[in-house]
């Protein structure tokens, strides 16, 4: 996404003055201005961000400045300058306990809270862009809420099975569609964003291809498991029945009277794969469309242990990203070894 630098954020000593300035009046679209100046300096340098994370970073500075300074109240928690790691550990614990400090109040995932504190630790680096903080005495990051072994779990493939057995017997068409994007997800390692995105151009029947178009725009070429191809095809005889002319995506919404509406939405996706989730009792651990995109990831690399085919089939820019599911692949080797060693003694 490009952005343009204004120029009251191009010169230190302006900068440093407007951002003061703007946390004195408690200027929400001030700072926000100064986070993305920020961003755009850091993107010269680095890569170009995307949309998506663009706005995650923009609602994690909105929620925690209503956190850190609420609306009704004359003046902030403590000033800015006095931040520490306690500031942030109690603004997580506000956000496991209370959710959003936006309206409304929506309970957050730890993956959510996660997400919130990576774009606070961005709006710290941009006051320490503008001089308003000293590198050092920004405050670290608290521990990630979510304990490791919690981290990015994959669905175990009895629960995944059952997930699909559950789906097959319904022959709706909002089940058969939501069948066919847990597949996609679950089997060809699909973003979420990806998933609502996808064209019924984008699909090659007699390559066994998807064309995905992922962050950043890029394209790659993802291919369909011979088992997934029935899934497919009934969805797309659906879709010929039932979608209104001249709609290009492939997953639409359900709507009331049998018929299929434009294309579905990623929180309406969620909202009936969450559903599901719930109707064949998946444990809470379990959670998010996310999940789904881990576990094909997770599955890929222990049949193939190859991480450059795993980084290229989930659209990875570098292999190093797809390394979790090498780390986790060894840890599962520790555990068989510890048991060889129990058994030897």
């Amino acid at each position: 996404m490009k952005l343009v630098l204004k120029t009251h954020w191009q010169e230190p000593t302006r900068r440093r003055l407007e951002a003061i300035r703007a946390l004195q009046e408690r200027n929400e679209a001030a700072l926000l201005g100064l986070l993305e100046a920020y961003l755009i300096n850091y993107s010269r340098k680095q890569a170009a961000l995307s949309p998506r994370t663009l706005k995650n970073y923009r609602l994690a500075l909105r929620d925690f400045l209503a956190w850190w300074w609420p609306p009704e109240s004359p003046a902030p928690r403590e000033p800015i300058q006095k931040s520490s790691r306690d500031t942030l550990a109690r603004y997580v614990a506000s956000l496991q306990t209370q959710g959003s400090h936006l309206e409304p109040h929506e309970p957050l995932s730890p993956g959510s809270i996660a997400l919130r504190l990576v774009g606070v630790r961005q709006f710290y680096r941009a006051l320490e862009w503008a001089g308003v903080l000293v590198a050092p005495s920004s405050p670290p990051a608290p521990r990630d809420p979510t304990p490791p072994e919690e981290k990015r779990p994959a669905l175990p493939l009895p629960w995944y099975r059952r997930l699909l057995g559950y789906l097959e017997q319904k022959d709706d068409p909002a089940s058969v569609r939501d069948r066919l994007a847990v597949r996609l997800a679950g089997e060809c390692g699909l973003r979420v964003a990806e998933l609502v995105g996808l064209r019924v151009e984008d699909v090659l029947l007699e390559e066994r291809l998807l064309v995905v178009r992922g962050k950043g725009g890029k394209q790659r070429s993802v291919p369909l498991p011979r088992s997934l191809l029935p899934d497919l095809e009934a969805w797309l005889r659906l879709r010929r029945a039932l979608a209104p002319a001249g709609e290009p995506h492939l997953l639409l919404r359900s709507l009331k009277n049998g018929r299929l509406g434009k294309r579905l939405s990623a929180n309406g996706l969620w909202w009936r794969i969450t559903q599901h989730y719930q109707a064949i009792g998946l444990p809470s651990r379990y959670s998010g469309l996310h999940m789904l995109r881990h576990t094909a990831g997770t599955r890929f690399y222990r049949t193939s242990r190859d991480l450059h085919a795993t980084a290229r089939l989930l659209g990875h820019a570098s292999p190093s990203t797809s390394a979790i599911y090498a780390k986790m692949d060894l840890e599962g080797l520790f555990r068989v070894m510890d048991r060889l060693d129990e058994e030897g003694e």
